[in-house]
């Protein structure tokens, strides 16, 4: 009778532990923040830039934030004298652009947006202007910690 209760104790102790694993996990949403230009805030353990200095040009930027790296900050330098309109997406497991962020940027300002669920993550920063003619920096921080 012991014995029996043992082999069934194990068994059902077994099957918990494997049906867990029957479950897919679905891959965070990043999400995106606007924060103040110097926000400040702690120093990584480990981070790179994802984005060095390129220039803002009508064809867009994108990057890829490596696993691991679950947070990311943009800085981002509007030098037109024009508003800026930012829109930052990233590439769904069907491959579709999702927006997660609009903003605007008024002429010579900046933006800083903090990024979460980064890791693993092709992430795309397009733009426009009234006039078309769009000019500026961006930098892309990515982080192992929140930024």
């Amino acid at each position: 009778m012991k014995k029996s209760f043992l082999v069934a104790t194990a068994i059902v102790a077994t099957m918990s532990l494997s049906s867990g694993s029957v479950f897919a996990t679905e891959t965070p949403v990043p999400s995106a923040t606007a924060v103040p230009s110097n926000p400040g805030g702690i120093h990584p353990m480990s981070d790179y830039l994802a984005v060095n200095n390129a220039n803002l040009d009508n064809g867009g930027n994108s990057w890829t934030h490596l696993s691991g790296f679950n947070y990311g900050r943009i800085y981002l330098t509007n030098t037109s004298s024009q508003t800026l309109t930012v829109y930052l997406s990233y590439k769904s497991s069907s491959g579709s652009k999702i927006n997660i962020g609009t903003w605007s940027v008024s002429g010579n300002d900046t933006l800083t947006v903090n990024t979460t669920n980064a890791g693993g993550q092709t992430f795309f920063l397009d733009y426009n202007t009234p006039n078309g003619t769009v000019s500026g920096k961006v930098n892309v921080r990515a982080s192992d910690v929140a930024l």
